[in-house]
């Protein structure tokens, strides 16, 4: 009988660990790639982000699919992703509903499919600071400032693909 310990069995052994840990993924962004976040994708094609920021009242209410590059992610709960577009150096926020969707923090750089509803925010800090400076211009007796309120836009993500 051979003992079960001869140098055959050792190299075969050690080339059989060799091959596995090769094959396994190395980081999490080799895990994560393909993996699908909420709803998933199901819009057969994308929307432009050029389009979204343009012409972003032809948008307003309807579901969006965005193709691109994540640039940015919520550090705090990775609730949302700025998807953007290199060549504009612009970018579309997808927010998803605390704890619905989780996106990994370290997803910024990779390619990602998006969907969800293309959404006006109604107030932003912009806004409140507008009204609140009309309402005292009000009050003195000035007329009050007009300058337009910077409208802001998001995406309400229902689902994504990372890749």
């Amino acid at each position: 009988m051979r003992p079960a310990s001869s140098p055959r069995r050792l190299a075969t052994l050690v080339l059989l660990l060799a091959a596995g840990l090769l094959a396994a993924p190395t980081t999490r962004a080799a895990e994560d790639a393909g993996k699908v976040y909420g709803e998933g994708v199901t819009a057969k094609r994308a929307v432009p982000i050029a389009a979204l920021l343009d012409k972003p009242t032809a948008h307003t209410g309807k579901t969006v699919r965005v193709d691109g590059v994540v640039t940015q992610v919520c550090q705090s709960m990775g609730c949302w992703i700025e998807i953007g577009d290199p060549a504009l150096g612009r970018g579309v926020r997808f927010k998803a509903k605390d704890g619905v969707i989780v996106f990994p923090k370290e997803a910024v750089g990779r390619k990602v499919s998006a969907q969800g509803t293309f959404e006006e925010i109604a107030t932003s800090p912009v806004r409140e600071a507008h009204a609140e400076h009309a309402r005292s211009a009000e009050n003195s007796g000035k007329p009050p400032v007009t300058t337009p309120a910077e409208k802001i836009y998001w995406v309400r993500v229902t689902g994504a693909v990372l890749y």
